[in-house]
């Protein structure tokens, strides 16, 4: 049997920088002074989406680099200071070995019947 492997990094984006994350959230909370849903509307964005950024919880989430301007503006935000934490990413090499894995067609792997949707397979 003959497994042919490539070594293909897969590149993924992470913040350029950090921030208090409980202090964030405080400054998102603190600017809300409409509903979800109208804040959802003014966006386009699902309300579910837009509900993630005011959580205090796990399941908080960041508001996209490419909404924060106009969530800044529906919120009447005038501060800049998440504006690089929000917006800003670096590209590094992923560090799932697994999502580095490529088999070649001409080669055989064991786990290809049994595969993700993440393998990727060179025809």
């Amino acid at each position: 049997m003959m497994v042919i492997y490539y070594d293909i990094p897969e590149k993924v984006e992470i913040r350029k920088h950090t921030c208090d994350i409980k202090e964030f959230q405080a400054f998102l909370k603190k600017h809300r002074k409409t509903t979800i849903k109208e804040i959802a509307n003014a966006l386009n964005v699902p309300k579910t989406e837009a509900e993630h950024w005011f959580r205090s919880d796990s399941y908080f989430s960041i508001p996209d680099k490419n909404i924060w301007a106009e969530l800044k503006k529906t919120l009447k935000i005038k501060s800049n200071k998440y504006d690089a934490f929000v917006t800003e990413f670096i590209e590094q090499d992923g560090v799932h070995e697994q999502s580095n894995r490529v088999y070649d067609i001409n080669g055989i792997a064991p786990t290809i019947t049994s595969t993700g949707a993440d393998i990727k397979i060179i025809f």
